[in-house]
């Protein structure tokens, strides 16, 4: 199974969280409102459908006033009377608007000046059937005939329009990034401009949509800026990018923290096993994660009692089980540790000693009451010597007392010390009392050894003369 890792989870789960908010922001971007395309938003707007009702008003009007039979006198009698007085009934039913009555050749009927964008709209009719001109105000021309359908001239209505910058201004732009022009044709091809709304450099990066007004020789003309796919999408790429850079910021942090309180909780569970192996326990073993927090007091617990375990069965493997003193292994190891110690200058001493007539006891009381006086004699040896005398049985009745720190003068006095403290008799069994008598060999280390042991042998012979000199006395032999 190939390994993973915490920081391997995190990236995971920033590559899953990633991934599903593209996808929000995919369907965010999908729901987002759909912008209407410029034509359909200029295809009617209010102000064309405005001018354009008041341009075919003014058209029925003019299409009355040529029909009817006063205006036909008119043009018929050419008689300043009848024309006036068919003015006057007009002007009376539309104020606002200025009527002409002109004839085929092109003079008034009536008297006033003819403006020019009259005479232009006269010349474009001329060219056949009704014409149209403006301004800030409209001009309809409607051609008047008689009952052969010859035409006699024109009638012209001319109507100001004062609400057009109202209207213009009501032009919907399909964003602020959009530029609008209210035009009008000249019968020479020129167009100009009445008037402007927006941006007017978009006009140099784009193509117009135009709105013809029917019945006035007014355009709308629309520029917009389309804006290019990427610029509609880079916002909500952004958003996606920040909102990736957040969580990826969170989810590692979160992550790295985690991984770090998990290793110093690991860590201090190795620290807890290395503490076990080497039969040592701290009072308290803190962790950061709750979660670590009570399989370690478990643990520390068992470890306790393991460790309590453990020192007990170290102990009694060290201890020799009749005496309850140090057994053979535990002197070898002692005297390894001590004859280690002598180059840095310090100096050890040991005694070796002998139950005095232990085989004469084993072999009389049985031997019960053999190990009945190693197990007094044991206790005795602990009671009288110092605590930092080290105490060990080598087999059968022999004992060894090791001096730590301790030159060969000194350890002899202990041993006189000693010989002086312990009891004179012992009870074996009941109705048995042994003397208590010992000998001894002493020696002391030297530098000069080249073998452990060799301080032991020294020792041990002087323990023979000891035992060849009648017992119950101390020998010394000292190094040569």
């Amino acid at each position: 199974m190939p390994h993973t890792s915490i920081l391997r989870f995190g990236l995971i789960l920033i590559s899953v969280l990633v991934l599903l908010t593209g996808l929000v922001t995919s369907a965010i971007y999908q729901s987002r409102p759909q912008v209407l395309p410029v034509p359909e938003e200029l295809e009617k707007p209010v102000m064309a459908a405005q001018i354009e009702f008041l341009a075919e008003a003014i058209q029925r009007s003019a299409a009355g006033i040529a029909g009817h039979p006063q205006t036909l006198a008119c043009f018929t009698a050419r008689e300043p009377v009848v024309c006036q007085a068919q003015a006057a009934n007009l002007h009376a039913l539309n104020q606002d608007a200025t009527v002409l009555f002109v004839t085929d050749g092109q003079n008034q009927l009536l008297p006033g000046f003819l403006p020019g964008e009259t005479r232009q709209l006269l010349a474009n009719s001329d060219k056949g059937g009704a014409g149209a001109t403006a301004a800030f105000s409209l001009s309809i021309s409607h051609p008047v005939t008689n009952v052969e359908g010859k035409r006699l001239g024109y009638v012209i209505v001319e109507q100001k329009v004062p609400q057009l910058q109202t209207l213009f201004d009501t032009l919907p732009l399909p964003d602020a990034a959009a530029y609008a022009e209210l035009q009008q044709s000249q019968g020479d091809g020129t167009v100009n401009v009445l008037m402007r709304r927006g941006n007017q450099a978009i006009k140099q990066r784009s193509q117009p949509e135009w709105v013809a007004l029917a019945g006035t020789p007014w355009t709308i003309a629309v520029w917009r800026h389309d804006k290019p796919a990427i610029e509609s999408v880079a916002p909500y790429v952004l958003g996606w990018l920040v909102a990736s850079l957040v969580i990826a910021v969170l989810v590692m942090g979160f992550t790295v923290t985690v991984r770090n309180r998990v290793s110093d909780s690991l860590r201090t569970l190795v620290k807890f096993t290395n503490d076990l192996r080497q039969q040592r326990l701290r009072t308290d073993y803190p962790v950061r994660l709750e979660e670590f927090q009570t399989p370690l007091a478990t643990m520390l617990k068992l470890g306790k009692v393991m460790l309590g375990r453990q020192k007990e069965a170290t102990s009694q493997a060290r201890l020799d089980h009749l005496s309850q003193v140090n057994n053979r292994r535990s002197f070898d190891e002692k005297q390894k540790e001590l004859f280690a110690s002598l180059k840095d200058g310090w100096s050890h001493s040991l005694l070796i000693l002998d139950i005095d007539n232990f085989k004469q006891v084993n072999d009389t009381f049985g031997h019960e009451a053999g190990d009945q006086l190693i197990i007094k004699f044991g206790d005795a040896l602990k009671h009288c010597l110092r605590n930092s005398d080290f105490i060990a049985r080598l087999g059968g009745d022999e004992f060894c007392v090791l001096f730590p720190y301790t030159p060969l003068d000194r350890a002899r006095e202990l041993a006189e010390r000693l010989r002086a403290n312990m009891p004179e008799s012992v009870e074996l069994i009941p109705g048995v009392t042994q003397k208590l008598s010992w000998s001894g060999g002493l020696s002391e280390y030297s530098r000069d050894d080249k073998q452990e042991n060799e301080a032991l042998s020294r020792a041990d012979a002087a323990l023979l003369e000891a035992k060849r000199g009648g017992r119950n006395a101390t020998r010394i032999r000292a190094a040569a």
